[in-house]
């Protein structure tokens, strides 16, 4: 996991996840631990963590209202968002369904 330390480091490309926290987050450290096992599986993805109390424009951009939300992005665009706290099982589900997704789609664009 990446800490972002300035705005500018964060350049968009590939399979990014993106973790919008903030420090003072009762559970952050709950939802280091669920990232963690989902980088196990998918370790070709870079995952960003972004400090929501430094970073407002960031939260802005990616219309981040509450903490904790995660984003999937692939070149830059969106394809997919959790927020909140949800059980492990719930968020590894669903990150894996979000992931698929991106290679469904990929593979429709090949077909075309």
């Amino acid at each position: 996991m990446i800490f972002l330390t300035k705005d500018t480091d964060l350049i968009l490309n590939k399979i990014q996840v993106l973790y919008f926290y903030s420090t003072w987050m009762p559970y952050h450290k709950k939802m280091l631990i669920m990232l963690n096992k989902v980088k196990e599986k998918y370790s070709e993805l870079e995952y960003i963590a972004i400090d929501t109390d430094y970073y407002k424009i960031l939260c802005s951009r990616f219309s981040v209202t509450s903490i904790p939300t995660v984003l999937m992005l692939h070149d830059g665009k969106e394809v997919g968002r959790i927020n909140g706290l949800v059980l492990t099982s719930a968020f590894k589900s669903t990150f894996s369904d979000i992931y698929n997704s991106i290679g469904e789609n990929n593979a429709k664009k090949n077909i075309k």
